[in-house]
Parts: C-alpha cells; sequence; structure tokens
C-alpha cells in the first residue's frame, strides 16, 4: 500500500502556497469578523486557533464506559 503524497514531498507546491499564506489567514479573520453565518465564523476561529495553537488532543474515551456511564458519572461528580 502506497502513502498519500503531502506537500513535504514537493516543495514547489509548498513554496507555492507559502506565497498565499497571509492572504489565507486574512481571509479566516475576515470571515470570523464579518460573515453572516455562526457556522461560518465558528469554523473560521477554529482554523485560526488551530493554526495559532495546533490541534487540540483527544482524550480517550473511558475504557468500557458507555457514553451513557460518562455522562452519569459526570452529573453525579460533586462541583469544588
Amino acid at each position: 500500500m502506497s502513502r498519500k503524497p503531502t506537500s513535504t514531498d514537493k516543495p514547489e507546491i509548498k513554496d507555492a502556497a507559502l506565497k498565499y499564506a497571509s492572504e489565507a489567514v486574512a481571509t479566516l479573520v475576515e470571515l470570523m469578523r464579518n460573515s453572516g453565518s455562526d457556522p461560518v465564523r465558528i469554523a473560521a476561529a477554529r482554523e485560526l486557533i488551530d493554526r495559532a495553537y495546533g490541534k487540540p488532543k483527544a482524550e480517550p474515551a473511558g475504557e468500557g464506559q458507555s457514553l451513557q456511564d460518562m455522562v452519569r458519572a459526570a452529573f453525579e461528580r460533586e462541583e469544588p
């Protein structure tokens, strides 16, 4: 099985894309600030945050626990 090529496999593609990086970020900021669609604003904000801080790591679900058990445990926890 062959792996999917990445931008690092073709430096010329990465170099071409880098020319538009500032414009792409500016477009995301424009969408985040001015879009009339909340889903678009949220998606743009998420993209900006992911680029600034990296994507959040997924936390593993409790082993052997059902979703219902996890929700019940969350509600039963004592608040500080």
